[in-house]
């Protein structure tokens, strides 16, 4: 389930991604947050709606600029660099995303998913 659409992309959200871009990147941004609430975002109350289309649109945008980010520097950061003899050495991401990635996507989630229901609560509901 997407849980943004162009028209609100475009007209609520007025970001700056293509129509093809946005598709691509809002389809997985809904993956990203099934994962990260559990599934349960799908499940969440109408009260909601705003707050997981605003979730999708900026962590499209932030998923779009990290994949750029790594295009940039062939697929990895630069661990160390010599000027002189011009060696290039880049840390590998075939382990995925690195910390920082990791923790921006989580406080998009964060920042639009916990309230008024709290949809990434990971502790035992009675």
């Amino acid at each position: 389930m997407v849980y943004a659409n162009w028209d609100f992309y475009n007209r609520v959200w007025h970001g700056e991604l293509t129509a093809q871009e946005f598709e691509r990147w809002s389809s997985r941004a809904s993956l990203e947050m099934d994962r990260v609430t559990h599934g349960r975002a799908a499940g969440a109350p109408d009260t909601m709606t705003d707050a997981l289309a605003q979730c999708c649109c900026e962590l499209a945008e932030a998923m779009c600029r990290q994949d750029q980010a790594a295009s940039a520097s062939c697929g990895g950061a630069v661990a160390s660099e010599n000027v002189d003899g011009y060696s290039v050495s880049y840390r590998d991401s075939a382990g995925g995303l690195d910390g920082a990635a990791q923790n921006t996507r989580l406080n998009i989630c964060r920042k639009y998913l916990c309230r008024p229901v709290n949809l990434m609560y990971t502790g035992v509901q009675r």
